[in-house]
């Protein structure tokens, strides 16, 4: 296992923290040694010949106290380590987020978003509780085994090496025997979830289609055999384990000989010596089974260490910073002035993998103010187009330029600020209605005044109103519990209520009906005739949408 590599993905600002928590686990070390230390008064007072109870009552009392004392500041020793892990655990899964949709839209559609949320969920939780938390518990039972060890030998070295005889050969052999074994079982359970969480997705997501093609149960065979795949995993892991506990109790009883026949002949006796080291095994043996298990989990989780280096490795293509700096809670970035018109300018684009480029020495231009529709043949680039001008995809050759402006990492959050996107899908949280069209707000500080107007202007108000809770009514997933043409009104709700200055309307209208389609075109046309600096673009393919359109951009020209 690479520690040089783990030490390395440790976010900066924990790295000094984990100096606090080695200290910790020394001390944690410490005191369960003197845990077995304050015994030791007690044992002797048991074992003299004079001894009685009134002798031996008030060092137990002494003892029992201690211990009392010992335990609760070990939990809160414990408490402070797991805080410490845990915090690390929410720092990398948000870094790792970050990552991702830092490197822009193009990537997050290039993959697999089952694959993505495994990485940022499962991976990250993974390598902080499978390999940082099991190092700390590891760390912590070397420490103590260290140092009981060390007492025993200075007090009598013979049965200490002895111990050591027994147990290191077993450490050593179980951890070479595993460490291969664990690491490949934790690879194989990881896929395996990830593909079991994938089949689970696509058979609620695609439910109609399963249905109506009779592939219901070849999916559920499919989620069976991923859950079979796991349930073995887990069951070699577990005879691991039973196998640990064999070896043990082994251990143990040898152990146990050894000591009987070698304190037969300490300065003590036999009774003081046995009994010094049976109260120093209680602590021991722990130690070795936690050793061995924190190792076997390490194993088990070392697959981690390889797939979150490679997420975090990886570069930015947007410009937002992983640290998410340049995000602040609650609040978008900062506006610039929009005065005169957006332009693509020697603008070349290829999707990766892809020979042919889509767009060529692309110029174009629109007018601040000008209602817009692109029309053009399936796969022409329509929405292509539409991601580049919103700053979504980054051409190959050329760029955009706002004002003159050309936009880049350090100004793209502030040219899409100024934007509202409507597209054939709208997005739905599964939320409120407020929640839904104050969109990153939260819902108390959202403006329910300027809502209800909005909504009486797109024409939901009425319905909206009549539902049980009003506009706080939960959306249910996806949107799914209302129909396309409500799904299009809140969408184009959302880019009203924040204000934008440029709409674009991805074939908005294709899945309505035509009742709807010319209701929503109608009330576009009227929202740029009211504001002539409203910026208006269009994708459609029927003629009825484009028929509004002061201008028609036709790509297959």
């Amino acid at each position: 296992m690479e520690f040089r590599k783990i030490y390395s993905l440790i976010p900066e600002s924990f790295r000094k923290k984990s100096i606090l928590v080695a200290l910790s686990l020394f001390l944690r070390a410490l005191l369960d040694f003197a845990g077995v230390v304050v015994f030791i008064p007690v044992l002797a007072r048991v074992l003299e010949k004079d001894g009685t109870p009134a002798t031996v009552l008030p060092v137990a009392a002494a003892a029992l106290a201690f211990i009392i004392v010992k335990g609760i500041v070990v939990l809160l020793l414990a408490r402070y380590r797991s805080r410490f892990v845990f915090s690390m655990y929410t720092a990398l899964a948000d870094k790792a987020l970050r990552n991702f949709i830092g490197k822009g839209l193009l990537f997050i559609r290039q993959g697999n978003s089952v694959d993505l949320a495994n990485k940022v969920n499962a991976v990250t939780m993974t390598f902080t509780s499978g390999i940082i938390l099991s190092f700390l518990n590891l760390l912590s039972s070397v420490l103590l085994l260290a140092i009981i060890l060390a007492a025993l030998f200075i007090y009598e070295p013979l049965p200490t090496l002895a111990l050591l005889a027994v147990i290191g050969p077993f450490m050593f052999f179980y951890s070479y025997f595993l460490r291969k074994r664990m690491k490949n079982l934790g690879i194989i359970e990881n896929r395996a979830r990830r593909d079991q969480s994938r089949s689970v997705f696509e058979l609620l997501r695609g439910y109609p289609d399963f249905y109506v093609n009779g592939a219901v149960d070849r999916q559920l065979g499919i989620f069976r055999s991923h859950l079979d795949k796991v349930a073995r995993v887990r069951m070699t892991a577990e005879s691991y384990s039973a196998m640990s506990s064999g070896f043990m109790e082994i251990t143990v009883m040898l152990s146990i000989i050894i000591l009987m026949f070698l304190s037969m002949s300490a300065s003590w006796g036999i009774s003081m010596t046995f009994g010094i080291f049976a109260l120093s095994a209680m602590k021991i043996l722990p130690s070795v089974r936690g050793i061995v298990a924190s190792w076997q989990s390490m194993q088990s989780a070392s697959y981690s260490v390889d797939v979150l280096d490679g997420i975090l490795s990886q570069t930015s293509g947007t410009g937002l910073p992983s640290d998410g700096t340049a995000l602040q809670s609650g609040k978008a970035p900062a506006k610039f002035a929009f005065r005169s018109g957006i332009s693509l300018r020697g603008v070349s684009f290829r999707y990766d993998g892809e020979q042919d480029f889509l767009f060529r020495n692309l110029d174009l231009t629109i007018r601040k103010g000008e209602y817009v529709g692109i029309k053009g043949r399936s796969g022409v680039g329509k929405t292509t187009l539409f991601n580049l001008l919103m700053s979504f995809y980054t051409p190959e050759e050329g760029g955009l330029y706002v004002d003159d402006v050309l936009i880049g990492p350090e100004n793209v959050g502030a040219w899409q600020s100024l934007l509202g996107y409507v597209p054939q899908d709208v997005f739905l949280l599964n939320g409120t209605f407020v929640e839904n069209v104050a969109f990153g707000q939260e819902p108390d500080k959202a403006d329910r005044g300027r809502i209800e107007r909005i909504f009486r202007k797109v024409g939901i108000w009425d319905w909206v109103s009549r539902l049980p809770q009003g506009m706080d009514t939960r959306i249910a997933e996806a949107g799914n519990s209302i129909s396309g043409g409500q799904k299009q009104r809140i969408g184009i709700a959302r880019a009203l209520y924040k204000g934008a200055s440029v709409l674009f309307f991805d074939e908005a209208t294709s899945s309505v009906d035509t009742e709807a389609e010319s209701e929503i075109n109608k009330f576009v046309s009227e929202l740029s005739d009211d504001d002539s600096s409203l910026t208006v673009i269009v994708i459609a393919h029927r003629r009825e949408t484009l028929a509004s359109c002061r201008r028609i951009i036709d790509l297959d020209l």
